[in-house]
This record gives C-alpha cells, sequence and structure tokens, in this order.
C-alpha cells in the first residue's frame, strides 16, 4: 500500500461510513474536554489540525473561542455546516498556510498522526504545529495507543450502521514496523465498496518521543476527556503540552 494513501481516502464515502459514529452529544464531551484539559481565556484562537468535517471546530466557535480549521480533504471541508460561515482552510499538517505565533492553542484529534507511517513525517507536522504556536502556546493531541489496541485486537470486525449499512473489517497487524493493516468493506442495498488503509500505531512511550523530538515541553498525558490518569488500558491518550 501507498504510504500516501490518506490523499484520497477521506472522501464522501469516508464521511457517510463515518458520520453517525460521532453524535453530537460525543463531539460535546470532547470539547468539553479540550477546554477543561487547555484552560484558555475565553478569547483564545485556536487551531483545530486535522479537522475534518470541523465538528469541533463549530462547537470550540459556539463556545466563544476563536477556532479556525484546517484538512487537507475538500469533501469533508464541504460537509461543515455552512451557516456558521466557519473559516476554514485546505492544507496539508506538515504545510500550514499560518503565520508563524499565530495561534494560542492547537487540538489535534482522532489519531492523525500515524497516518504517515514514519517518525521523520510526524515529527514534520508536530513541529509545523509548534511553529504556528505563540511561545507557551498550548497543544493538544487525541490518539488511541499501541498497549489497548494490541490487547484487545480485532483481526475481523462487523457492524451496522443506522442507515442499514453493513460495515465489514479485516485488519492484519505487522508488530515490527507497528504497522496496522486494514480492508474495510460495505454493503447498502445494491450499493457497496471498499477502502483500505494502513496506521502506524505507536506506544505512549514512542508518541511521548516525538512530541518531545517536535520541541514541545511540560507534557501532561490523560485516559479520557475528564482528565483521568492514563492508563494501558486507557481508550485513548489525550496529551497537553506547550510550545
Amino acid at each position: 500500500m501507498s504510504s500516501g494513501w490518506w490523499r484520497t481516502y477521506f472522501g464522501d464515502d469516508f464521511y457517510q461510513l463515518h458520520v453517525d459514529l460521532f453524535p453530537e452529544e460525543v463531539s460535546r464531551r470532547e470539547v468539553a474536554g479540550m477546554i477543561e484539559l487547555l484552560a484558555l481565556p475565553q478569547d483564545a484562537r485556536i487551531l483545530d489540525v486535522p479537522c475534518g468535517w470541523a465538528r469541533h471546530t463549530t462547537l470550540l466557535r459556539e463556545a466563544g473561542f476563536d477556532a479556525v480549521g484546517a484538512d487537507l480533504s475538500w469533501d469533508l471541508l464541504r460537509r461543515a455546516d455552512r451557516s456558521q460561515r466557519l473559516p476554514l482552510a485546505a492544507a496539508d499538517i506538515r504545510a500550514l498556510p499560518f503565520a508563524d505565533a499565530a495561534f494560542d492553542a492547537a487540538v489535534n484529534v482522532f489519531t492523525s498522526l500515524g497516518l504517515f507511517l514514519t517518525d521523520d513525517e510526524d515529527v514534520c507536522a508536530l513541529r509545523e504545529i509548534r511553529r504556528v504556536l505563540r511561545p507557551g502556546g498550548w497543544f493538544l493531541l487525541e490518539s488511541m495507543h499501541r498497549d489497548e489496541i494490541i490487547g484487545a485486537y480485532a483481526v475481523r470486525d462487523r457492524w451496522i450502521l443506522p442507515d442499514g449499512t453493513e460495515v465489514r473489517v479485516r485488519r492484519r497487524f505487522d508488530p515490527v514496523r507497528g504497522i496496522s493493516y486494514e480492508r474495510l468493506r460495505w454493503r447498502r442495498g445494491d450499493d457497496g465498496g471498499e477502502k483500505r488503509h494502513a496506521l502506524r500505531l505507536r506506544t505512549a512511550t514512542e508518541i511521548d518521543a516525538l512530541v518531545r523530538a517536535a520541541g514541545f515541553r511540560d507534557l501532561q498525558y490523560f485516559g479520557d476527556w475528564d482528565g483521568s490518569p492514563l492508563s494501558h488500558d486507557s481508550e485513548s491518550l489525550i496529551l497537553v503540552a506547550r510550545a
């Protein structure tokens, strides 16, 4: 599989298959956690990258923050709520179209760093985020982590979406490279399709090393949006650090 699979993966079909997995109450809980963990003043300028269809960007602006979203996928950006007139940019996370020190904080949610598969590219992305943060600005990263995933690794998986779409998944894990390969197939009536992706799964130790290599400091770790401690079986790894 090409290391650039993510350039075309996040299209309208991705949105249709995933939007129901993120109901508004989930997004609101995540944003409430971001606000609590970052402890930012009400007028803070926040970059949400990658923002997908801007579910977090929208709620951060609703809460009074000057939130800006950026994502590589035009298809997902077009799914953002147009009535909100959100400030959104189509951009690669490794080359953001913003000035140095333009933001007070940045959030990177839903395991996006593992898409690039290599440490060098992920450090490049992290350094770019640090570049657009003011000195002392805050960075929040939310990701799955290898300890929890491998503890319950599902080679086969299946679920049905509210609209009746049946989704079937096959996975294979390379323990040396730390990469999980996934083939996802879906069927809704006579319509269906297939998508494939690869994701680098890292331990908390490896994530910590990347973030420090990018120049961040004062790292703090949490296992949930309520601020509970990170453990090996936490479903998420949430990191807060300073630029």
